[in-house]
């Protein structure tokens, strides 16, 4: 059968598909967020998407198909980046680019758009369209911009935080130092500002914050850089002066600021700050580099701990000794730290014996430090920094266990059988609220039993936290562990303590011991520490005996035990342990 059906032309043909390609080109544009837009370069002809040139607030018919549409409204410092891309791709240069720019709006607002174009070329390789896509990226950088701002700046002030303020340090590091211009650094704590959250409460202490902040930034530049480190803690770069006094001259100037109370709310309230200062010439660094300025921050915020130390309300200029002080003293703070980790600290022993035999009864724990550079450290030399520190919780815990766990070893033999071990114990470690139960598991652990252990703990520690320290006490004294009172009659002497204490020892302190054979006034009291012992039938064992003169003299005053160089020293395990013989 024929077709006498007439047939399409090749030219209906190509109209038909281009028909049908515009109308896939429209359908695909309303569906899709970015802006559409192509360029005929032979006609010249521009067309724009309905969201192209809804993004610029015009309607479908308000935009005519040219270039000039879009050209006219990229902001003046964009339109020439603009146009080299176009033209390159125009030209063949390159097939395809992407680029942000700024758009006018109908509102006479600009929008931040990024834009992706693609050369379309002929069979001979001759770009004849340009085809491309916007976005609007406006509403991103925005939210991306608050998000930043929340990340770099205090909450409550709108300052700069810490992290902001380091990395401004860090930028200004990278800029050429301009000759005879300093930079210095200050930082600011108020002054017992806890207790105006206490008596006031946190919403008016923020309040008294921002004022803060804003009276500090009246006492600056523009140039100046003031942040807000935490807390109530402040610090300002003060940067392009000259002269050395600048940075003492804004502290003066601030102080005189804050001299006056704030009224916040009903409330009048004088508030007060230590200042630290620290310029570019208190470092040995260059200038200008990151260490130095980051250095001059460190060094800012030691002298403000400086100021407060010396009485608060007060400026003090950093100087490389305090720099050394603290150095020196991180230093051995991570010392102490890697001791316990790595257990360098070990035990002495020295023996208590009976004075009119000097038969041992028993042997006090001293802790030593073998530092791996030092040598052995005497506790004097380190104790106060574990207190310091915190360390001598744990530090003393390990005292404990280690002394009881050489007891339990030196028990295997028959003549230290009735043996007891005496352990110094602090007042931080008393006042935990499960130091009972923290002994009784090291006594169980170890195998010693309770009536072995006599815990050494000094009088004025425990009249200082009595309160806390009796719970523990008749935990202890209900499994049978003794208690000593270590140092009796240098601290408070307070004899109530004596009825309410189950104490079971008495430890004259040596210097009582020393000055007994020259001085008429030690003697009494060491007589009337003896009497008192006597009167609660308390043990009584005198500290620091060193002469066979004051051992007879102690027997006659029927002072039954003691320890000193006279009988030995602080000696090793091994040592200790011949002793026992």
């Amino acid at each position: 059968m024929i077709d006498l059906a007439p047939q399409k032309s090749a030219e209906d043909k190509l109209r038909q598909d281009l028909q049908e390609s515009k109308t896939k080109y429209a359908l695909t544009s309303e569906v899709i967020s970015d802006g559409i837009w192509s360029w005929d370069l032979s006609s010249d002809r521009l067309e724009y998407s309905t969201r192209w040139k809804s993004m610029v607030g015009y309607g479908e018919q308000e935009i005519k198909n040219n270039p000039v549409e879009w050209l006219v409204r990229v902001h003046p410092a964009d339109i020439e980046k603009l146009k080299r891309h176009l033209t390159e791709c125009w030209q063949g240069k390159i097939d395809r680019f992407e680029v942000e720019y700024s758009l006018l709006h109908r509102d006479g607002q600009y929008r931040l758009m990024r834009c992706k174009c693609i050369a379309v070329t002929d069979l001979a390789g001759e770009v004849i369209h340009l085809i491309g896509a916007q976005t609007d990226l406006t509403q991103d950088r925005q939210i991306k911009a608050r998000l930043n701002y929340q990340v770099d700046h205090d909450r409550l002030t709108k300052l700069p935080n810490r992290q902001l303020f380091i990395e401004k340090l860090q930028k200004l590091s990278e800029l050429e130092q301009q000759a005879n211009y300093d930079f210095g650094i200050l930082c600011l704590d108020l002054d017992r500002f806890k207790n105006i959250n206490h008596n006031f409460g946190d919403d008016i202490g923020d309040r008294i914050l921002v004022e803060i902040a804003r009276q500090l930034e009246s006492c600056l530049r523009p140039q100046d850089i003031l942040a807000r480190l935490g807390g109530d803690e402040f610090a300002i770069l003060l940067t392009s002066f000259v002269g050395q006094e600048r940075p003492a001259e804004i502290a003066s100037q601030i102080q005189q600021q804050l001299s006056t109370p704030i009224k916040i709310a009903n409330y009048s309230i004088l508030v007060s700050t230590s200042i630290g200062i620290a310029t570019a010439d208190t470092n040995c660094l260059p200038p200008n580099s990151v260490n130095a300025l980051l250095q001059c921050l460190q060094n800012a915020e030691l002298a403000m701990h400086q100021a407060k130390a010396m009485g608060k309300a007060r400026n003090q200029v950093f100087e490389s000794r305090l720099y050394l002080q603290t150095l020196e003293k991180t230093r051995s703070e991570d010392d102490l730290r890697k001791a316990l980790e790595q257990e360098q600290f070990l035990l002495y022993y020295q023996p208590l014996v009976q004075l009119i035999d000097q038969q041992v009864i028993g042997f006090e724990a001293l802790i030593r430090w073998q530092h791996p550079m030092r040598g052995l450290i005497s506790p004097g030399d380190f104790i106060p920094l574990a207190e310091a520190t915190g360390l001598i919780i744990p530090i003393g815990w390990w005292v404990l266990r280690s002394a009881c766990e050489q007891m339990v070893q030196w028990q295997q033999n028959s003549a230290a059988q009735s043996l007891f071990i005496s352990v110094n114990i602090t007042g931080k470690q008393f006042s935990q609220p499960y130091a009972g139960d923290i002994i009784a598991q090291i006594l169980t652990e170890t195998g010693l039993n309770p009536k072995c252990l006599k815990l050494e703990i000094t009088e004025s520690e425990i009249i200082e936290n009595i309160a806390l320290v009796l719970p523990t006490v008749e935990r202890l004294k209900s499994l049978g562990v003794q208690l000593s009172m270590d140092d009796f009659g240098t601290g408070y002497s307070s004899l109530s303590y004596l009825h309410c204490l189950p104490v079971d020892t008495l430890k004259i302190d040596r210097s009582f011991i020393q000055g007994m054979e020259s001085d008429r006034h030690q003697l009494e009291l060491v007589k009337t520490i003896i009497k008192l012992a006597e009167v609660f039938e308390l043990d009584l064992i005198a500290e620091g005996i060193e002469t066979p003169t004051q051992c007879a003299k102690l027997l006659e005053l029927q002072c039954k035990y003691g320890q000193g160089y006279l009988f030995s020293q602080p000696v090793n395990s091994a040592i200790a342990a011949t002793l026992l013989h």
